[in-house]
């Protein structure tokens, strides 16, 4: 079992549904829209200097979903390998950086949220001051600066 799961897709959570799904309850699994599901905010196109299918679907399909254009409200969970951690505290410009941007936001919402939640006066709390924060629209004040040194991590 352990074997399967770290040459399918490692040992982490993906491993385990893989493994769960693929080897042992095929008539389980269901395909999910991978751009409101664990979206990673990729392009579904072969690159046009692809040798075997340029510019065709990832998926096999003759039409897919752009992820890069999903909207916000219709994500559901987000991976953050293509648009990279938020800790990162990247700057954003391109259009998959314009989700990347609104994901990461998102994120630092729910640390604000998180530390707004804990107690005063155990000395772990952190709500920094917006004003003159680094782009507090994004990061919430949670970064100083781009790049992972500007991050304020959490007390713990």
């Amino acid at each position: 079992l352990l074997f399967s799961w770290y040459h399918k897709q490692g040992m982490q959570i993906q491993g385990i549904c893989a493994y769960f799904y693929g080897e042992k309850h095929p008539e389980l699994g269901v395909e999910l829209n991978r751009c409101r599901i664990n979206s990673m905010v990729d392009s579904p196109y072969f690159s046009l200097d692809d040798k075997k299918k340029p510019g065709q679907c990832r998926d096999g399909r003759s039409n897919c979903e752009d992820c890069r254009t999903t909207e916000l409200s219709d994500i559901l969970s987000a991976h953050f390998t293509i648009c990279q951690k938020p800790w990162e505290c990247r700057s954003w410009d391109s259009k998959m950086e314009n989700l990347c941007s609104q994901l990461h936001s998102e994120w630092f919402r729910i640390r604000r949220s998180f530390e707004e939640s804990r107690a005063e006066d155990d000395g772990l709390r952190q709500l920094p001051d917006l004003a003159g924060a680094y782009k507090p629209e994004n990061y919430f004040g949670y970064c100083k600066q781009s790049g992972r040194s500007g991050y304020l991590p959490i007390k713990i």
